[in-house]
């Protein structure tokens, strides 16, 4: 009885130790999650500009009337460097 379980004992753990198999998760939807924008027109109403990067340096200042969408005026490197100089 008692050579019964430590077989079994071992038989479990030793599942624990082996490959996993080898699936592959597809999506049912084959859509591209960062597509490329067509044409220019679609580039920029995506947010990207015209050297196929999204607009991330010098923004243009816009108000806007939800404040999430405001872009503030920044401030100039010469007073960024006031600023780090404190």
């Amino acid at each position: 009885m008692f050579s019964k379980v430590i077989i079994a004992t071992l038989v479990a753990s030793a599942a624990a130790f082996s490959p996993a198999p080898a699936f592959r998760a597809t999506s049912a939807l084959n859509v591209d999650p960062n597509p490329s924008p067509s044409n220019d027109a679609e580039a920029l109403e995506m947010g990207w500009s015209m050297g196929g990067q999204a607009h991330t340096k010098d923004p243009e200042p816009a108000v806007d009337s939800d404040p999430r969408k405001t872009i503030p005026q920044g401030e100039s490197f010469e007073e960024y460097m006031k600023n780090r100089g404190q």
